[in-house]
């Protein structure tokens, strides 16, 4: 094992690194998230960011890796290395490199065959951590991955130079008195967007004969969100119906979700709407992030064809919607693929389904089931919620079963009347 030898710079570089007061610091859900995207996309086991301090490297963000491993030697990690350049260091087999065939976390946990890390520097321009993925499996890194690890290391090094503005915000909140007016003009500001957010809903009107009955639920929280739902015939034999969500909140998150609702309902985009894969497709590279301030969004689209009773779907970073066949049977639809405008061209699946009568299909954003309560504080959850669905289409209660499954949410949350994040529930009921 050959051990990373110090940088130039190594002092200059402990004293950014230790500026940004990251190190020790719990866990954040910004740096959470981009690991997570960073295995998926990637599709290795692990991925993680590494602080690299002076005689350690310590994990900010890790997945695939043991909870109980906060840090290794600096000694022993490939991170070391990794900072001492300005570009990825790629190793696709480690049993064959002279400096790590015989270090301990080769051959030993998590015993690593392939790594990738990219540096990530700090404002003043010094390599203070990395992004990193791992495989236990020698691998190749094409050009493509190269360009796909990059945009993400790009990801992660925005959030580090983040830290700064933050701070200044915190200052900033220490002289909120002298910013009463402005912050009362920006409250009406906010609801006047959200009345208008709220002129987007579909109607609920809904046909007794029609073969299928949709009802839903849209419930905004005090902050301004990203969801947006809909529905809408294509034409005779095909009907759409979708729900997407704008990562974060604010102004700039509605007016997203209202842009890219409006484009799928009024056929804007260069896709056949009744091709969820094409659809989608066409929306990711119609909303790239970076041009939308760094913004990104999931969605679950479906097409239901009456004649065949197909359903066919795709899901972009969005989690399984819930279909509760007329037996009772739950069954969770749609893989999530990559988030929308995150990298261009990306390709998305479609998946098809035949839909018996009496089926229902449920599809929710994030703010139901991303909510704590018992005893242990526990999430709710994807299974927590799909269980809620299930129970209220096995009740008699005099409530609409949106109603119910709402109002179970509530009871979980230990009755609180309102929620921290906007809610979205869509019911489609296949009738005939």
């Amino acid at each position: 094992m050959i051990a990373p030898v110090l940088p130039e710079n190594e002092e200059e570089r402990l004293a950014s690194l230790h500026a940004l007061e990251l190190l020790d610091s719990p866990k954040e859900q910004r740096f959470d998230r981009i690991v997570s995207l960073t295995k998926a996309v990637m599709g290795v086991p692990i991925a993680y960011i590494a602080l690299i301090d002076s005689d350690r490297q310590w994990f900010k963000s890790k997945v695939g890796m043991c909870d109980v491993v906060t840090q290794t030697s600096r000694d022993e990690s490939f991170c070391g290395h990794a900072i001492l350049q300005d570009t990825p260091l790629v190793i696709e087999d480690a049993l064959k490199d002279p400096r790590f065939f015989d270090n301990p976390m080769v051959t030993g946990e998590p015993f690593v065959r392939f790594y990738a890390g990219h540096p990530l520097q700090s404002q003043a321009g010094h390599n203070i951590a990395t992004l990193c993925v791992v495989d236990k499996q020698p691998r190749t890194f094409s050009g493509d991955d190269m360009d796909r690890f990059a945009h993400l290391a790009a990801m992660a090094e925005r959030e580090l130079s983040m830290l700064g503005v933050i701070a200044t915000q915190h200052e900033m909140i220490e002289t909120r008195n002298a910013l009463v007016a402005s912050q009362q003009a920006l409250a009406r500001e906010l609801s006047e967007a959200a009345d208008y957010v709220y002129q987007f809903l579909p109607a609920r009107e809904v046909g007794i004969d029609e073969p299928v009955h949709i009802d839903y639920q849209f419930i905004a929280s005090s902050r301004l969100g990203g969801d947006l739902l809909g529905y809408h015939s294509i034409d005779d034999d095909h009907q759409a119906f979708w729900l997407l969500d704008v990562t974060g909140h604010g102004v700039g998150a509605s007016l997203l979700s209202v842009s890219a609702g409006n484009a799928i309902r009024s056929g804007q985009l260069n896709a056949d709407p009744r091709d969820p894969a094409a659809l989608v497709e066409t929306l990711n590279n119609a909303f790239p992030m970076d041009r939308n301030n760094d913004k990104f969004f999931t969605i679950w689209y479906g097409v239901y064809q009456r004649s065949t009773r197909t359903l066919t779907y795709a899901a972009a970073g969005h989690h399984p919607a819930t279909l509760i066949d007329a037996q009772g049977n739950r069954q969770s639809l749609g893989v999530p693929g990559l988030m929308i405008g995150v990298i261009p061209d990306n390709k998305y699946q479609a998946q098809s389904i035949r839909v018996e009568a009496g089926s229902r299909l449920y599809l929710f954003s994030d703010g139901l089931y991303e909510v704590r309560g018992g005893e242990n504080d526990k999430l709710l959850g994807l299974d927590g919620i799909g269980d809620l669905i299930k129970q209220a289409n096995c009740g008699n209660s005099s409530k609409t079963r949106l109603e119910q499954v709402v109002s179970s949410v509530h009871a979980y949350r230990g009755g609180e009347a309102s929620f921290d994040d906007d809610v979205s529930l869509l019911e489609v009921a296949f009738v005939k």
